[in-house]
């Protein structure tokens, strides 16, 4: 996934650092499976690995390759990018504290769900070690360093939201692409991600049907387990005519799709045991000069900031008003544009590179 791994890319170009990263060489996400190849123009040292149950990222874990890098490498940091709780942490601090016990050891959270129900003993258990063998937590979000915090981590905390690589996803023309998929003439809104009820893509499709005056198109780009009942809905609403539906693509060719759109729209809504984390789309649209509108829930609003727009989840006909809102004023979505492109230099992965680094020299000389 080559749009998601600049940052360490980036901070292996300086001068003072080697970097070497251990990432599994297959894995299993939003219904397809990816397969790491490695980048012969960068100057990581990139290690694929076998892994187990891919796809499950708090149970998976290396079957071999892993241990030579703790052993011989002996590196200064250690950054895992996976949750405190999952098996791959576990397996890394016992390598760290065999082999490198040295090591300052640094972990990645998305934490969005301040319950223990989520959380067996086993998964319990194995944080407490790792919280014990951590200097610095990478929290996505204030909310996740929060929910960190009740979990029990007293140590050092910085919140790094995730990046986007603006060198892929930008504003380009994809005229051709649009006629293919039909979507010549008339507003064009857009989703782009799992088609799963937590989504809140049916919220969409009956906000379609909800629309007064000209209708908008939509093109709903993803897989997932509802798909199936989120087609049949539009069928029932009288609105499967107006909607393109397009599989999982790989994520080179996202920001493509993303440029076929007049407007994104990220309608997820809260369960007990799920809420949008983050909703990296968002920050991908604004980059492709796409102006986005985004449900209330957990981090969206605090993504889209004053770039874009918000509506009460699940609610239907507030976003539908949101969609004829930008659909007949220009004004207001070049104003969208004008703030998303600002907000995106908070998120590109050369702004984040550069402060993970520094994050790294402030571990070592501490």
């Amino acid at each position: 996934m080559k749009p998601y791994r600049r940052k360490f890319a980036l901070i292996a170009e300086k001068p003072d650092v080697t970097l070497r990263v251990v990432t599994p060489e297959r894995w299993y996400e939003s219904f397809q499976e990816i397969v790491f190849e490695p980048d012969a123009n960068t100057r990581c040292e990139e290690f694929p690995c076998p892994i187990r149950f891919s796809g499950y990222g708090s149970r998976f874990y290396y079957r071999r390759g892993l241990m030579p890098h703790f052993r011989d490498f002996h590196p200064d940091i250690i950054h895992l990018e996976e949750e405190a709780w999952s098996l791959n942490a576990l397996q890394t601090v016992r390598l760290k504290r065999k082999f490198c016990p040295n090591s300052r050891f640094i972990f990645r959270t998305s934490l969005s769900i301040p319950t223990k129900q989520r959380f067996g003993r086993v998964p319990v258990w194995i944080e407490r070690r790792v919280f014990r063998e951590t200097e610095l937590a990478f929290p996505l979000s204030d909310n996740a360093g929060e929910i960190l915090v009740q979990r029990g981590y007293t140590g050092r905390q910085v919140p790094f939201p995730n990046g986007v690589d603006t060198r892929i996803f930008h504003k380009r023309d994809v005229r051709e692409l649009r006629d293919s998929l039909g979507l010549t003439g008339g507003f064009v809104v857009g989703y782009v991600g799992r088609l799963l009820q937590m989504k809140g893509v049916n919220t969409l499709i009956e906000a379609g049907a909800h629309e007064q005056g000209t209708p908008c198109k939509l093109l709903i780009v993803g897989q997932g387990e509802d798909g199936a009942m989120l087609r049949q809905t539009a069928e029932t609403l009288g609105i499967a005519d107006r909607i393109v539906w397009v599989d999982a693509v790989p994520p080179e060719e996202v920001p493509a799709y993303i440029n076929c759109m007049d407007a994104l729209v990220l309608p997820s809504r809260t369960t007990p045991g799920w809420v949008e984390f983050f909703g990296r789309v968002l920050i991908e649209a604004m980059a492709c000069e796409v102006p986005v509108i985004g449900s209330d829930s957990g981090e969206i609003p605090h993504v889209i900031a004053d770039a874009g727009l918000v509506f009460p989840e699940a609610d239907a006909l507030a976003l539908a008003a949101c969609i004829q809102r930008l659909a007949h004023d220009e004004t207001r979505r070049e104003e969208l544009i004008a703030r998303g492109l600002a907000r995106v230099e908070n998120f590109t992965w050369e702004t984040i590179a550069e402060r993970t680094y520094q994050e790294y020299q402030q571990l070592l000389e501490a």
